[in-house]
């Protein structure tokens, strides 16, 4: 449920009434509520923030720009927005289809295969890597926000919901009771980088603290702790090198970009698949890496090669018909062109420079017109020229 205007909590079929018809809640995130939901026939997941930006236009400029952001996104790996809006204050975005598990399900009764965790850990890092492109920091990356699939092969792959959404609350407290809040899930505290404790701003850095904490849950079933046991990664070579610095302590100290992370744990895959070709269910190795992108020529190397970040192109949000919604106006924001304001920077000087020498023209005639209308000094009162 969620606040309305006045307090009160509206039902979510009658906030969708005339537009979406409700199916159920999901038990995803925690932070905001998810419901299955249709549009003429078509499924769709409904995502319903804790928020009444009718209590604060910052806010509800700052979600439109949220619902954009994500709506940019293109990868397979974040579900595409379809729809947006603000209805009776509270904002709300419609997401693709989705089904699949929790992570945080699986990981209730063991850990799971080094393969499993390679390659889920590769598509949240594909997530990230998309949204950190569009300027979106995830902040509240726990398994109760990422989606697990199994394909018809019994190949995992993961989907990554609630980007952006905790660092949205925090910024407008005066529009969310929930603007204090730790983050989705029981050991959400675990992922938190440390920064954020002592009220740092939401940055990718962040994220990929989060990232390290994840793969340490998933290879050993349990969320990360002060450790320095090797136990559970022997499939893994240098695995436990990857998720220290990855939550190292202070943000320089980790990995610049989620890509650079993506590419040690491919690293890490061809390693593993060298030392467990028994134990991987990996290809070998004839064309590129089952799960990234390394080059045969690289494998026999002694190190990893060099990455090659990919390009996300821009999309939109899309508007399905309905009647009740308040569609979120779009947020433009103009590039800024350096050169025509150097350009400006530059004749503003030149007409200041221009008008400085003009008023010191002007006061220097005025002083020499003045003395020339001065009475001489020598000519005694009543003498003419000559005299």
């Amino acid at each position: 449920m969620f606040p309305s205007r006045g307090g009160a909590h509206t039902r979510p079929e009658d906030l969708f009434a005339g537009r979406y018809a409700v199916d159920g809640a999901l038990p995803w995130g925690g932070l905001v509520t998810y419901y299955r939901g249709s549009a003429e026939g078509t499924p769709l997941i409904l995502c319903v923030l804790p928020m009444d930006t009718s209590r604060s236009l910052p806010a509800e400029a700052a979600f439109s720009e949220l619902a954009h952001r994500l709506g940019a996104i293109q990868s397979r790996t974040v579900p595409r927005v379809l729809d947006a809006g603000v209805i009776d204050g509270v904002p709300y975005l419609a997401f693709q289809d989705t089904r699949g598990t929790l992570l945080s399900d699986l990981l209730r009764d063991r850990p799971l295969s080094s393969l499993d965790v390679l390659r889920l850990a590769t598509d949240v890092l594909n997530a990230l890597d998309a949204a950190h492109a569009e300027g979106l920091v995830h902040g509240d990356l726990t398994p109760n926000n990422i989606i697990v699939t199994r394909d018809r092969n019994r190949r995992l792959s993961a989907r990554v919901v609630g980007l952006g959404v905790l660092p949205l609350l925090r910024r407008h407290p005066d529009a969310s009771a929930r603007a204090a809040h730790t983050g989705s899930g029981k050991h959400a505290v675990s992922y938190m980088a440390p920064e954020l404790f002592g009220g740092g701003v939401f940055e990718p850095a962040s994220d990929l603290y989060a990232a390290g904490a994840l793969l340490h849950h998933m290879t050993t079933g349990n969320p990360p702790a002060i450790w320095e046991t090797e136990d559970g990664f022997d499939d893994l070579p240098g695995l436990t090198d990857v998720i220290r610095r990855a939550m190292a302590k202070h943000p320089i100290q980790r990995y610049p970009d989620a890509a650079s992370m993506r590419t040690a744990l491919e690293w890490i895959e061809v390693e593993s698949a060298k030392r467990n070709p028994q134990t991987q269910d990996i290809a070998p190795w004839m064309e590129t890496s089952h799960i990234g992108s390394i080059p045969v020529a690289a494998l026999n190397t002694s190190r990893p090669p060099a990455h090659v970040s990919s390009s996300h192109p821009a999309g939109k949000i899309l508007s399905t018909s309905g009647a009740r919604p308040i569609p979120i106006a779009p947020v433009i924001v103009e590039p800024r062109d350096l050169g025509a304001e150097r350009h400006w920077v530059r004749l503003a000087l030149l007409l200041m420079l221009l008008g400085a020498l003009a008023f010191f023209g002007y006061r220097l005639s005025a002083q020499n017109g003045a003395a020339g209308s001065e009475a001489p000094q020598g000519l005694e009162p009543g003498a003419t020229d000559g005299r």
